[in-house]
């Protein structure tokens, strides 16, 4: 008696074409993390508008930065854990709706109380989004373009967060700080509802429940139309499918810990800190900061957008090197950084200050484009939510403490220049800690924790 045939998802993965089907998920998803960079700043770009249309002063509106980054670590943690259990997907859309309708609720707000609850529930659809999708796009690229994947479906994440400096730019002035709110709040319900009709579960994901075969069937057929299945074709996922059921239910944070990961989960959760409190500190006050050298509200805002233009850029430029020389290339961006941020501060013609902040931006968040890369290759199927969504959970450590501390700073009056030097220690520290991560986690590793073999894609005993 024949053996029951086997298909390995992972040779399927592996020797996939990459043609339409690649191209739609990466757009897709690049759509939908394109709502969520938005509304990451929206309230960046609302705050100089509603500062002075509430008459608030330098600073009030920090505690409504870090509630909306205290949501998010919420988010990560709880719906990183809940993407492992119900679905990358399904945890996608669920974020996405909570963070809809929470942020539409922020354009009615009266009282800063009340902005800053509505700001933090928002952010617990939003922290939720961002590792699930990591997680997804992961395990639907070949190990080769795994970094590439990530990085483009992410540059939609930076694209929405200087698209919200064209809206405080254009819109603002004309309708209020309100419709920074109202085009947060309907861009994630539209790429939602379009995420639930165009793409598939994860496929791996899939593969560990063991009970959709027929749905995993139809996405083998779209991955490899010319590969021959019989009705009762078993999939599986290399050595991971060993004990596959049990790993999946059993996974917890612990086994973060455990093996290779001991050393590397706590460099990878420190260099997310350091660069988030960079990152967020100039995301949050960029546009005020600007104003305070002397550009008019809505030259600043535009400066301001160039921050994330320079970021896609440069995790653009970084996605290919990620992919085949690891984490260690990383290291470059705050090298160069530092300096820059450092003196971003000192007075300089218009020009040279849209080239610096275009330069920062390519430095600051292009770093976090590899991180997230990093992060997503680091952990095998049966814990790649959890753990990335730990990962981006953690760095909110310094990504509250980045727009309070800032807040805190410019409420105490200090001159601008000593902001900038003071933003530039966690990027030095992001140099640092990056080449330890490099040391740490080399193209391949990921193979060692996921058991992938390169057998052929349809085995029969």
């Amino acid at each position: 008696m024949s053996a029951q045939p086997t298909v390995d998802i992972n040779t399927v993965i592996e020797r996939q074409k990459g043609g339409g089907f690649a191209v739609a998920l990466i757009l897709a998803m690049a759509a939908m993390m394109l709502t969520e960079g938005y509304d990451l700043g929206a309230m960046a770009f609302a705050a100089p508008a509603l500062s002075r249309a509430w008459h608030l002063g330098h600073g009030a509106l920090g505690p409504v930065f870090g509630a909306f980054v205290f949501g998010t670590m919420i988010g990560a943690f709880a719906l990183g854990y809940l993407g492992d259990v119900i679905g990358r997907k399904r945890t996608i859309v669920i974020g996405s709706f909570v963070l809809s309708a929470f942020t539409l609720a922020a354009s009615r707000a009266t009282e800063l109380d009340h902005l800053l609850i509505l700001r933090f529930l928002a952010g617990i659809g939003i922290g939720g989004v961002v590792p699930n999708a990591i997680a997804y796009m992961t395990e639907f690229a070949p190990k080769r373009r795994r970094a590439t994947w990530v990085t483009l479906m992410y540059t939609g994440y930076t694209i929405g967060s200087g698209v919200g400096g064209l809206v405080s730019a254009w819109l603002v002035p004309r309708f209020g700080w309100q419709i920074v709110f109202v085009i947060g709040g309907i861009a994630p319900l539209v790429t939602g509802l379009m995420l639930w009709l165009t793409v598939p579960e994860s496929i791996r994901f899939l593969t560990l429940r063991g009970d959709r075969n027929d749905e995993v069937s139809r996405i083998v057929k779209r991955l490899a139309p010319d590969l021959a299945m019989a009705p009762q074709t078993r999939f599986v996922i290399g050595r991971e499918l060993q004990g596959a059921g049990r790993s999946r239910q059993n996974a917890s944070l612990r086994l973060l810990f455990t093996g290779r990961l001991r050393a590397l989960t706590p460099v990878l959760w420190a260099v997310y800190i350091a660069n988030s409190m960079a990152l967020f500190f100039l995301n949050s006050w960029l546009p005020m900061l600007i104003e305070s050298v002397g550009l008019p509200p809505q030259r600043a805002a535009l400066v301001s957008a160039m921050f994330q233009v320079g970021g896609t850029l440069g995790g653009l430029a970084l996605m290919r090197f990620v992919d085949t020389r690891g984490a260690v290339i990383i290291t470059v961006l705050p090298l160069v950084g530092t300096p820059l941020v450092a003196l971003l501060g000192v007075g300089m013609p218009e020009p040279m200050l849209i080239a610096a902040v275009f330069l920062i931006g390519f430095a600051v968040v292009g770093t976090q484009f590899g991180l997230n890369a990093v992060a997503a290759l680091a952990y095998p199927t049966a814990l790649r939510a959890k753990g990335t969504g730990a990962a981006v959970g953690i760095q909110k450590i310094g990504a509250i403490s980045g727009p309070m501390i800032g807040g805190m700073l410019l409420s105490a009056h200090l001159p601008v220049h000593q902001l900038f030097y003071l933003g530039a220690v966690p990027v030095a520290l992001v140099a640092v800690l990056a080449f330890v991560l490099g040391r740490l986690h080399r193209p391949g590793d990921d193979d060692v924790v996921s058991g992938n073999h390169q057998s052929g894609a349809v085995h029969v005993a």
